[in-house]
């Protein structure tokens, strides 16, 4: 889009515009998840969101906006499949046990290539995305933002604004972290995402043998807004997660991370925030 001229780029930007709408009409309610700063797991805590929704019964697909780190797919276990067209030439998510997954890594032949990619092409990827997937009727569009507030989160913030989308902080305890997270909640409040509130992953650690509860990383500083869920360090749960099997560990007993999902995703359908 960079060698357009302004007329020529405001013209293709109302097409595509009018394309998204269009792709997401049937979509009930937009979920962004959010951090502000890597390595908190929110790609873990967005996949097992959806997941947690679906077992709700509600119709649930997750879009990957990460377009350099893309994790989604592997997460979910589908990262050998790939996105096909229908004879429209509307794009298919691929099904991960009932989730609709969608990411740039389930379109490129060699996925060990990076993208090298500026503003206006991932601007452009992203919109395509948006706009050509066969979306269909969806409670959930769950979106996994990639950390910061740069090109991929505008985009989607802005070109999701109809849906009047939610979101949700992904934080770990530290007041590093804290300040960071910060910049992502003010960046919601300038786009318009209603944030719900905010997870703290890696809050606790709990011994398996005698159920001590340890608090590796300290407290979470505050951010002036309700936690909806602290969830706690759990070997298994990063094996899964390794191995892309998030789905099954949903169908087993007694695991704490699953539960505090759950709950996370019963307060999310309910439209209730708070602990």
């Amino acid at each position: 889009m960079g060698g357009l001229s302004p007329k020529d780029r405001a013209e293709l930007m109302r097409k595509l515009t009018s394309r998204v709408r269009e792709a997401t009409a049937g979509v009930k309610k937009v979920l962004m998840v959010m951090s502000g700063k890597g390595g908190v797991g929110k790609s873990i805590t967005a996949a097992s969101l959806a997941i947690a929704l679906s077992t709700l019964g509600c119709r649930v697909a997750i879009l990957d906006a990460d377009v350099h780190g893309p994790s989604i797919p592997w997460l979910m276990g589908v990262e050998d499949k790939a996105m096909m067209a229908d004879d429209d030439g509307r794009i298919i998510p691929v099904d991960a046990g009932g989730v609709g997954v969608v990411s740039v890594e389930l379109a490129l032949d060699r996925k060990d290539l990076p993208l090298v990619w500026r503003g206006p092409l991932k601007t452009r990827a992203i919109l395509d995305l948006l706009g050509m997937v066969k979306w269909g009727e969806l409670d959930y569009l769950v979106v996994d933002l990639p950390p910061g507030t740069g090109d991929e989160p505008q985009t989607v913030a802005r070109y999701l604004s109809v849906k009047n989308p939610e979101g949700v902080l992904v934080a770990i305890p530290g007041r590093m972290v804290t300040h960071i997270v910060s910049k992502a909640r003010n960046f919601a409040e300038i786009v318009g995402i209603k944030v719900l509130g905010l997870v703290v992953n890696m809050a606790y650690y709990r011994c398996p043998s005698c159920g001590h509860v340890e608090k590796v990383f300290g407290e979470i500083g505050d951010l002036g807004l309700d936690v909806l869920a602290e969830l706690p360090l759990d070997p298994r749960v990063s094996r899964a997660a390794d191995e892309g099997r998030l789905t099954e560990l949903f169908r087993e007993e007694g695991v704490e991370w699953v539960g505090k999902m759950v709950e996370l995703a019963r307060k999310v359908a309910a439209g209730r925030t708070g602990t």
